[in-house]
């Protein structure tokens, strides 16, 4: 018998039809009833669509409809598939067993079977691989998930991983998957990788539309040899961005941070730190304090703003001492050599060649020149001879010398302001090229040495425990190793020594203090007795040397006035004023062991008592003791925290990435293989 065209799928149509209508017909009016009441929607009455064979069973006295092959269900919008299912009729449950899917929307759901619970719109895969995979291609396996067809929600138990398109991973003991929204929250021992990123935390919500993850609990993070921990946070994907707040920790090959949050951009290299800040820098021995941190890495630069200071640790004899520095902004940063401005390179050529002036060596090379040697030993000359236009050399003791309870006011040790730049200097290099000899071609090389700035704006404070000083702004640059301090600077020196300038200028050079520069109208006061008497030094400039740390001598220059307390067994009864035109002085342990002064000098001694008060000092005088940082918290109230390197890396829980191990084989362990070839994760090798 011939069928019509088209007549063999109307008659399977038409069985299909009849038999459901045989399956419905099967249900008693009381079943089918319950069944339209437990859903307001057509959604609620689960529908066998299709499958080869169905039949109804006992067994141990409940109902039940087998069906088998290609069997298609239909609740809730979801489509269940399977080669065999046992429906529970009294129940209202279905188990189903051979290549299982779940389909809704672009979710799907694989596993070898699932009991789906009608009542609870509940599947529940269980078996050796449970597969879910969204309409982004995230693929989430585990063996326990449960998927509710109503709210289109998967919660997974027992542990599982899932690998995105791009081969990111995020494993946990447990999760959720809400269809809906395609969110993904693990839940317990979670561990994530993302491009060359390592993390761990206890709660993580992935938003795979955004391409976002948010941190929660107990987060920390690796990138090649850093580490970040964190009370939270998220990061960002697509533009490669992250934000991690409470309690945040890095640590770096050379530098260990807190902060209470931090936002950072790794295609810009930026980094934002917010609140309580505390950047350790383990090279220099540098600490830089404040509330806000903008740090960029290419260039280097970094500005605190809020509360800012900077702490250098200092390595001394008795051990190691601090120098604190606070003003209202603080400003590091690095250029090469070859970027930087020729204006500037030209001004610090000028200052270089202001500092290789020496006043005093000249006058005494022209004393030399234009006087006769004393006879002495040998014919030379003595030291401290008298000469024209010279006062005696003075000793200390001597009638009319500066006695040694007076300390003189040395300039200060500004050790670790950094920078090891001795000069200016640029690279060229010329190559000779065969041919006779007669050609040479000089070649340009850019120097691309790195160069350390160091900005200080508006109230500039400074302690150490033997120095300090205050100023509007000072600013340091690595080209000539020169700091200089502006607007009104004031320097204090073991407490009782006073100095002041319109300017100041240090050099420093491989981290130790050369020279220091009072620029116009300089003055060192020194407190001869509290309150009442003080030595006092005058000129328009000054320049003091230092050896150790410490100075060692100074000269005055440009016309000096001078007042000098002489105390007799512990009594100050007489005063000494000196003018000149230049004036150096010979330095130990802070007081002057032996001065010497050129040119037109004038030297009287009074009684103290036959003086007036305003006689007592000279013309500027501006003893100013409230202005001294009298401690660190006069320049920073914010405490400094100890490092947390050895704890950090000693503890570290570096992840281990068992679930996917289980789900992916060595995917994992292939990656990481990789990238210790690229470059040692220092982390992973000290957990092995």
């Amino acid at each position: 018998m011939r069928l019509p065209e088209g007549g063999l799928d109307k008659m399977r149509l038409l069985a299909g039809y009849a038999f459901l209508t045989l399956l419905a017909l099967s249900l008693s009016p009381q079943q089918l009833y319950a069944q339209k009441q437990k859903g307001q929607d057509k959604d609620s009455l689960i529908r066998l669509l299709s499958a080869d064979m169905a039949r109804l069973e006992e067994i141990n006295g409940k109902n039940f409809r087998r069906v088998e092959g290609n069997a298609v269900f239909l609740h809730n919008g979801t489509h269940l598939y399977c080669d065999t299912a046992f429906w529970n009729v009294d129940d209202e449950y279905i188990d189903a067993f051979g290549s299982v899917l779940i389909e809704q929307g672009g979710t799907r759901l694989t596993g070898d079977s699932l009991k789906y619970v009608i009542q609870q719109n509940t599947a529940k895969f269980r078996g050796h691989l449970v597969q879910l995979e969204d309409e982004d291609a995230n693929i989430l396996r585990t063996n326990q998930l449960d998927y509710n067809t109503k709210d289109s929600v998967a919660v997974f138990y027992g542990g599982g991983a899932m690998k995105d398109k791009d081969g990111n991973v995020i494993e946990s003991r447990r999760g959720v998957f809400e269809s809906k929204t395609d969110v993904f929250t693990f839940v317990e021992q979670v561990e994530m990788f993302s491009d060359s990123l390592f993390f761990i935390c206890d709660t993580l919500k992935y938003y795979s539309e955004e391409e976002t993850a948010y941190f929660n609990g107990n987060t920390d993070g690796w990138y090649d040899e850093n580490n970040i921990s964190s009370h939270r946070g998220w990061y960002n994907r697509t533009d490669e961005t992250f934000f991690f707040t409470g309690e945040v920790h890095i640590l770096t090959r050379d530098y260990e941070l807190w902060a209470d949050s931090l936002f950072y951009d790794r295609n810009a290299e930026y980094s934002h730190l917010y609140g309580n800040v505390q950047l350790t820098d383990t090279v220099d021995n540098v600490i830089v304090l404040g509330d806000e941190l903008e740090y960029f890495d290419t260039p280097k630069r970094a500005q605190v703003r809020r509360k800012p200071a900077v702490v250098m640790i200092e390595q001394g004899e008795e051990g190691p001492d601090s120098l604190f520095i606070a003003a209202d902004t603080l400003t590091y940063f690095t250029m090469r050599m070859f970027e930087i401005d020729s204006v500037v390179m030209a001004a610090a050529a000028e200052r270089l060649e202001l500092a290789s002036l020496d006043p005093i060596g000249t006058a005494r090379s022209k004393n030399r020149q234009d006087t006769p040697a004393a006879p002495g030993p040998g014919g030379g000359g003595m030291p401290g001879a008298s000469r024209p236009g010279m006062a005696d050399g003075v000793t200390a003791g001597a009638p009319g010398a500066v006695s040694d309870t007076m300390a003189a006011a040395p300039l200060p040790d500004t050790t670790g302001m950094a920078g090891l730049q001795d000069s200016v200097s640029s690279s060229i290099v010329s190559d000779s090229i065969s041919g006779g000899g007669e050609d040479t071609l000089a070649v340009a090389v850019p120097d691309t040495s790195e160069v350390i700035f160091i900005e200080a704006y508006h109230d500039v404070r400074v302690f150490r425990k033997d120095m300090q000083a205050r100023g509007d702004s000072l600013v340091y640059t690595g080209i000539d190793s020169i700091a200089r301090l502006y607007v009104s600077p004031v320097i204090w020196y073991d407490s009782v020594n006073q100095v002041t300038s319109d300017s100041m200028m240090f050099i420093v050079r491989n981290s130790t203090l050369e020279k220091g520069y009072l620029l116009s109208n300089s003055f060192v006061i020194s407190e001869a007795e509290k309150g009442r008497f003080y030595n006092q030094i005058k000129s328009p400039e000054m320049i003091g040397y230092f050896s150790d740390g410490q100075i060692s001598k100074y000269d005055a220059m440009g016309g000096v006035s001078a007042i000098f307390y002489i105390a007799e067994d512990s009594v100050i009864n007489t005063v000494n004023k000196k003018d000149c035109k230049l004036m150096s002085a010979q330095m130990k342990d802070g007081n002057i062991q032996r001065a010497l002064y050129f040119e037109t000098v004038k030297s009287d001694a009074y009684p103290v008592r036959d003086l007036s008060v305003e006689e007592h000092t000279l013309k500027g005088f501006n003893w100013q003791p409230d202005r001294r940082p009298s401690s660190r918290y006069d320049v920073t109230e914010k405490g400094v925290r100890s490092s947390l390197r050895r704890q950090a890396t000693e503890s570290s829980r570096f992840p281990g990435f068992d679930y996917t191990a289980i789900y992916f084989g060595d995917y994992m362990k292939d990656i990481i293989g990789m990238i210790q070839e690229r470059k040692p994760i220092i982390w992973l090798q000290k957990k092995m």
